[in-house]
């Protein structure tokens, strides 16, 4: 969202722009970075590496983050400890300059300064308690928010031997990890998941003591971080989503991501020997039907998705090989599966892989994923959206990762802790109003409500959090390698997950040959780690002709017509339209933002007014009509959320207020919506059953078994003609008398 740039007038509890002319918008964006003191760099850039990188085994690349692949984040029925519930914690003020700084140098200078925080026995009986994942600085406290955390607990003593997976979902910003005194590694980004190898410090059968470092910089204060800058929502600091630890055997599958098509799939699987041993493994992969239904939508474990006795539709077998100690495979397959179901909005089918790996002594492990067949791609002969080869427009909402509580206080806080139960509440709400797509903020979207997503069949809109980003920012951050880093963090976490069918890049950012660069750039990182998702960015709607998105899949925009810019909604938006159109007459135009605040007494009637006259002409060029090129609108926001911007607590742009109340808006959004038949007016919970049967299985050597399947084919068709003129010789020749001729 654009923020107010002319001097704001009193507007409720809050304070909004006049509308300023458009060079004036231009000019303020300009100067905002100078008046947020980020426009030059600090004096020593930071140096921290990031920790995601690249191997190449068997050919192809695997991502490594700290020593072993990235593993799946998604909950697998494994051996478990659950670090979540009450942990110690101490906010301090910690020296950023220390902490982006590469460990090499600035290691030591961090456990001086940690004066014996990370090391076992440290007397934290002092330290206040706090509910992990949980908010160091819950609204309105917008104080410093650096801490260090502190756990004890208790391993089981039947874990010794095997290997140890210490995994986080998300800490805000920078982390260091120690386990009973030893440094385990480090982690920068707020929103996405990493993973440590734990076996070699974690003592089973005894108490262990786990300690984090969580630095957040304040906004504004560097140039050189993701966000950089004042953004507008809430800088939730600390350990945000959950903590646990798995036990798996020496050989061990990884991950295992599915690329699906509308008749199959791609199937990669990574095992790893974390062993002191040689070990010979073999895999197998079960393709096993779904149903999803109101007794199993919430529950994270994919075999409660599989029905009682269920025939798996697909089975086969892989050979890992040999692998010494520390040694990766990477198994690949293709499967095709005979009237198979697909994963839409309509009907969101999901199937559930199940790979079980095989060492000489029998099964050792087992790992489960959920996913849909599905394909999202831009009609090659017109400006529109093909969702499994039909035309397709989405009309959503948009929805900060948040939580909000309307306190009996005038205060009102929130938390970024998302419960699957919370998920379903606020996608059942989009569901009332027709909305089949949510743009998750401005960040990656939180892993509860992909999952319900999934199953409920709501597309999502995802993005990274380079936000307001500008030449410089652009090219200090690229050149640190975050963004790079939370992208594929981002791709690879949600790799199995159907309903993100969008990857966003930037909002609302400045620039233009380094914002060109660093979206291509991105951009193949996306179509390399995951080509089954469709790219694009949210650009300012003032500039309709803005050249830097064309490197990407689809033109995304921010509209905000008569209010922050332009008079006239209507004439301002497809005016607007129009232009985009021009400037890009065979990508899908997708309106990401449009909206307006409901402060003051006749706040919710303008609200209203700029839904209805900026709606008009977006359905009127939607796809969902001949000749359309605008393939999905998006309101700015579902629900109130929280921002940090000085002298707004909270931002009312949304359909729903802080309590859950309805606007007046929220009747026209569902009108809106339901004209351009996006789908049901119902929150509903869909029963979704998947099925269909295994056709012959493709694998690296596809070519091979073309060819086998090609000959047996062959082979048949001729042992069927041959039985039948032998069937016919026999027939003739029992009717026709010895001596006669036939005729």
């Amino acid at each position: 969202m654009i923020p107010s740039h002319r001097a704001p007038v009193a507007v409720g509890n809050a304070t909004r722009a006049s509308v300023p002319p458009v060079g004036l918008v231009l000019l303020s964006l300009a100067l905002l970075p100078l008046a947020l003191g980020g426009c030059l760099p600090q004096a020593r850039p930071g140096s921290l590496a990031p920790t995601l990188g690249l191997r190449t085994v068997g050919g192809e690349q695997v991502a490594m983050q700290d020593g072993i692949p990235v593993p799946s984040f998604d909950y697998q029925p494994r051996p478990r400890v659950d670090l979540s519930g009450a942990w110690r914690m101490s906010r301090r003020p910690l020296d950023t300059d220390l902490s982006l700084t590469d460990r090499s140098s600035s290691l030591a200078a961090i456990e001086a300064e940690a004066g014996g925080r990370q090391l076992p026995g440290y007397d934290d009986s002092h330290w206040p308690a706090v509910t992990i994942p949980g908010v160091l600085n819950p609204p309105p406290d917008a104080a410093d928010s650096s801490a260090w955390f502190r756990r004890r607990f208790a391993l089981p003593a039947d874990w010794t031997g095997r290997t140890i997976t210490l995994k986080f979902g998300a800490v805000n910003y920078i982390a260091d990890v120690w386990l009973n005194g030893t440094w385990l590694g480090y982690h920068e980004g707020g929103a996405t998941p990493f993973a440590l190898a734990v076996e070699n410090v974690a003592r089973p059968g005894a108490v262990n003591e786990l300690a984090v470092r969580v630095d957040v910089p304040a906004w504004g204060s560097r140039n050189d971080i993701v966000p950089w800058g004042l953004a507008d929502w809430w800088d939730y600091g600390g350990i945000l989503q959950p903590v646990w630890l798995e036990a798996t055997p020496a050989l061990a599958a990884v991950r295992a991501d599915v690329v699906p098509h509308l008749d199959g799939a791609d199937i990669s699987v990574v095992v790893q020997n974390r062993g002191p041993e040689p070990v010979h493994g073999t895999v197998e992969l079960e393709i096993l039907p779904a149903v999803v239904d109101a007794s199993d939508l919430l529950d994270p474990d994919p075999r409660r998705l599989v029905p009682a006795f269920a025939t798996p539709v697909v089975v086969r077998q892989l050979e890992s090989g040999d692998l010494a100690p520390g040694d990766i495979g990477l198994l690949n397959a293709s499967v095709a599966i005979q009237n198979s179901d697909t994963w839409s909005p309509a009907s969101p089918a999901l199937y559930v892989l199940h790979v079980t790996v095989h060492d000489p002594g029998g099964a050792t492990d087992d790992l489960y994923e959920t996913f849909g067949l599905r394909h999202i791609g831009v009609d090659p002969e017109a400006p529109r959206l093909l969702l499994n080869g039909q035309n397709i427009t989405f009309a959503g909402v948009a929805l900060h990762g948040e939580r909000i509580e309307a306190a009996s206080s005038p205060a009102v806080t929130g938390s970024p802790v998302i419960t699957p139960a919370v998920a379903l509440a606020q996608l059942q709400q989009a569901r009332r109003l027709s909305a089949t797509l949510v743009r998750t903020g401005h960040q990656p979207a939180n892993p509860s409500l992909l999952m319900v997503a999934d199953r409920l069949g709501i597309a999502i809109w995802e993005e990274i959090p380079l936000y307001h980003f500008t030449p410089l920012t652009f090219q200090l951050t690229m050149a640190r390698g975050i963004p790079q880093q939370m992208l594929r963090e981002v791709a690879l976490r949600d790799m199995d997950h159907p309903a993100v069918l969008f990857y966003g890049l930037a909002n609302e950012s400045t620039g233009g040959q380094e914002r060109t660069d660093a979206l291509n750039h991105l951009y193949q990182i996306a179509r390399e780690i995951d080509g089954t998702r469709l790219v694009g960015q949210a650009a300012y709607g003032f500039d309709p002709t803005d050249p830097t998105s064309a490197g990407l899949d689809v033109v995304g925009f921010t509209f905000y017509w008569g209010v922050f810019y332009g008079q006239d909604p209507t004439t301002g938006t497809r005016d607007a339209l129009i232009a985009a159109h021009r400037a890009y007459p065979i990508k899908p135009i997708m309106i990401l933002e449009f909206g307006r605040w409901a402060d003051g007494a006749n706040g919710p009637a303008e609200q209203a007014r700029i839904l209805r006259q900026t709606g008009r002409p977006l359905a009127a060029a939607s796809t969902a009509r001949q000749g359309g090129y605008v393939a999905a609108m998006v309101w700015w926001t579902l629900e109130d959320y929280l921002t940090m911007r000085p002298g707004i607590a909270v931002e009312h742009f949304g359909l729903f207020d802080e309590t859950g109340s309805a606007r007046p808006a929220a009747i026209d959004a569902a009108g809106l919506f339901g004209s351009i038949g996006t789908g049901p007016a119902e929150a509903q919970i869909p029963e979704t059953i998947s099925g269909g049967s295994g056709l012959l299985e493709r694998e690296g050597s596809a070519g091979t078994a073309r060819l086998l399947g090609f000959l047996a084919y062959g082979l048949g068709i001729s042992v069927l003609v041959l039985a039948i003129l032998l069937g016919i010789s026999l027939v003739l020749g029992g009717r026709t008398q010895p001596g006669r001729r036939t005729r």
